[in-house]
């Protein structure tokens, strides 16, 4: 992927991503706060359930499921042009596999040193319980070095969370239920002043947004 060569380029990308944090058509609710600083986006799936729990405590449920089968298969078709060109994204994703079971996720990077980085993945936890298997990630204790906040996008329940961290250092990453086996997981690295957390959030509204539309 070519590097942007101008200064008027990072600042365009500086721009994007800042405009990606404050718009919103129906944004995250909670408070907003995102897995390691690896580029995978998951965290061994299913194991949480084979994991005694300290207090089980139950995910809320997905009422209007969606069937993303086509970005499932595609997930670089998860943004649209027009929404990557706002970014300032001149290339297309780099297609990724983020789990052992085959599950495909999608990265985009931009900006001068390729810093900025979007990444979505569609995520089936071994146990295909969806986001119930986050929280008994979290009642099982992984992420007691990190971060657990519950949330919602576009009216569907997730969590921003991560074994580590990472969010002083601009990365933050999101799961959201979008029925009861999947997961549609984002995260954004940009700058630390920035709010990465709302950026990942608006990145998964417009994705659920494309699957409510067909995935076209």
């Amino acid at each position: 992927m070519g590097k942007f060569k101008t200064l008027t380029s990072v600042t365009l990308a500086s721009t994007a991503l800042l405009a990606l944090v404050a718009c919103s058509d129906g944004g995250a609710t909670g408070t907003l706060s995102g897995r390691s600083s690896s580029s995978s986006l998951t965290k061994a799936p299913g194991a949480a359930s084979e994991t005694p729990a300290r207090n089980r405590q139950l995910a809320p449920q997905v009422t209007d499921p969606l069937d993303a089968a086509r970005l499932v298969a595609h997930p670089c078709d998860s943004l649209t042009a027009d929404q990557l060109d706002r970014l300032g994204v001149a290339h297309k994703g780099n297609e990724t596999v983020v789990d052992t079971d085959g599950g495909k996720g999608c990265d985009w990077q931009y900006g001068l040193n390729l810093e900025w980085t979007i990444q979505v993945a569609f995520v089936m936890p071994g146990s295909r319980n969806g986001l119930q298997n986050e929280y008994d990630q979290n009642s099982a204790g992984w992420f007691d070095g990190g971060y657990f906040v519950p949330t919602s996008v576009a009216g569907y329940p997730g969590v921003l969370s991560n074994v580590s961290d990472t969010r002083p250092h601009g990365r933050c990453d999101l799961a959201v239920g979008i029925n009861d086996q999947m997961l549609l997981t984002t995260a954004v690295t940009g700058e630390a002043t920035r709010d990465n957390c709302k950026a990942a959030a608006n990145v998964a509204e417009r994705v659920i947004s494309k699957i409510k539309a067909g995935g076209n």
